[in-house]
């Protein structure tokens, strides 16, 4: 029995290579997440800029103390 069996961790197996289609498949959904990625964290930095905005504005309608 070796060391790394006794510990419970199972060795690394190999992936066999991709098909040029599945290839490009995976390189395709890598690309829809990264866009989907970029799309929410676009869209969350323009919200918290509208809030910032929001916020600013109703800071400077207040009446000063």
């Amino acid at each position: 029995m070796k060391i790394n069996e006794l510990r419970g961790i199972s060795p690394i197996k190999p992936l066999a290579p991709m098909t040029p289609a599945k290839a490009k498949i995976d390189s395709l959904k890598r690309t829809k997440d990264a866009a989907t990625k970029n799309l929410k964290a676009e869209r969350d930095r323009q919200k918290l800029a509208k809030a910032q905005q929001d916020i600013a504005a109703v800071r400077s309608s207040l009446p000063k103390i």
